[in-house]
């Protein structure tokens, strides 16, 4: 019986350190990227949020959005979960990915710098509910219960029904301008 020396052990041991800590890598910085680039990493982006909703198979949304696979994992990194021996690709359940969203306060939706897909989705929701209150779908009641005192990303969200429904009278909310002025996901 043969015994490895402890030096050879120490090599093999720092060789598949030194090869996971190669592997690892961080999609490109979006300052970064040319106008081509850009739009394959919002094709990306694209694909991962239709991965998360089960649009389809991986190998379909590839197609449907024109991406190869090595293009897909460059730009979204660890939020894709590669499938292996057989096991399919999927998305993890949440990034944490900076988006620039309007988040509603007192003096009006302003942009702001929202980490994370759980919170754009949260905020997501309270728009819609807000737009369900000013179109007669949801009580001022249900939407004052649900929402006030509620934080998303460390911030109160604004959820006073009646300063919303003046707001909505002067003509401020208008629910296809939500996201008119601020950028993508970073």
């Amino acid at each position: 019986m043969r015994h490895k020396s402890k030096s050879s052990k120490r090599k093999t041991r720092n060789k598949r350190t030194s090869r996971k800590a190669h592997s690892i890598s961080r999609s490109p910085q979006l300052a970064s990227l040319t106008a081509r680039e850009k739009a394959s990493r919002d094709r990306s982006i694209a694909l991962l949020s239709d991965l998360r909703r089960g649009e389809g198979p991986y190998w379909k949304l590839l197609r449907k959005h024109h991406l190869h696979t090595r293009t897909a994992h460059k730009y979204l990194g660890s939020d894709l979960i590669r499938g292996a021996r057989g096991k399919r690709v999927r998305a993890s359940k949440a990034d944490s990915r900076i988006r620039n969203l309007l988040f509603p306060t007192a003096s009006g939706d302003v942009p702001v710098r929202i980490r994370g897909s759980r919170a754009a989705t949260n905020l997501s929701e309270f728009f819609r509910d807000r737009d369900k209150l000013l179109r007669g779908k949801m009580s001022a009641d249900n939407f004052e219960a649900r929402w006030l005192g509620v934080r998303i990303a460390g911030q109160e969200v604004f959820a006073d029904a009646a300063v919303i429904f003046d707001r909505a009278n002067a003509g401020d909310m208008k629910i296809e301008n939500l996201y008119a002025s601020t950028g993508g996901v970073e």
